[in-house]
């Protein structure tokens, strides 16, 4: 039987929490994110990325793509408070701004973003089936997506094994990834929220080791800064 799904919090209002998942490495992934943007035909314009967090991998992206301007979008004052100090630190102000909203109902106009990222962040919802609407809702005509998140393995022992297989991270980085991921969703749990949603043109498969991804890559000639 598979592990059933066990929620966590939803939001990170513990300034203690965040510290420990920003100072988590997540440089590699960051640049992968901002490799797989390129192959998705990302070459700037207005990217959206959803519980950005501390906004490392906003940052990679306009690091890895010199046109984009992200807006980064979570409901932690925290962990925003991150995300723009990350941002002095490295110059990018001009290109990031924040926003401190619920990514289910965020406010913003329609079809307003040529691409839509998340990195580990819809298993943190209880329902995320919201979240997928409102990207479906905030994606123009033509823009790509990139959607990554743990996945939920088939037993309780499976997610203590990847959990200890970090020997840098704290015993709470440990402790918060395994949280995370018995809060995860399988693949076939995202499939059908996007399908719901009325997303379409993506494709949805694993990413090793412990994840799954939805990637649809801009429309040619879409993806214009």
């Amino acid at each position: 039987m598979t592990l059933a799904r066990k929620l966590e919090n939803e939001v990170i209002d513990s300034g203690a929490d965040a510290l420990e998942y920003s100072s988590i490495d997540r440089a590699r992934a960051g640049e992968g994110f901002a490799a797989a943007l390129r192959e998705l035909s990302c070459r700037g314009g207005n990217v959206l990325d959803l519980g950005g967090g501390a906004g490392d991998i906003s940052a990679a992206v306009c690091r890895g793509i010199p046109l984009a301007r992200v807006t980064v979008l979570d409901l932690s004052a925290e962990m925003l408070r991150l995300a723009a100090a990350r941002a002095r630190q490295e110059g990018l102000e001009a290109r990031m701004t924040f926003l401190r909203a619920d990514a289910r109902s965020t406010g913003l106009p329609a079809r307003s973003f040529d691409f839509i990222i998340t990195n580990n962040f819809l298993h943190h919802l209880p329902d995320p089936f919201p979240a997928f609407l409102e990207i479906a809702r905030l994606c123009r005509p033509g823009g790509g997506l990139l959607l990554r998140d743990l996945r939920r393995p088939d037993t309780l022992e499976q997610a203590q094994a990847h959990a200890g297989r970090s020997p840098d991270a704290s015993p709470r980085q440990r402790q918060l990834l395994l949280d995370s991921l018995q809060a995860a969703l399988r693949p076939e749990e995202a499939h059908a929220c996007a399908m719901r949603a009325g997303l379409n043109g993506y494709t949805l498969g694993l990413a090793a080791p412990i994840h799954w991804e939805l990637r649809r890559p801009a429309a040619p000639g879409a993806a214009v800064p």
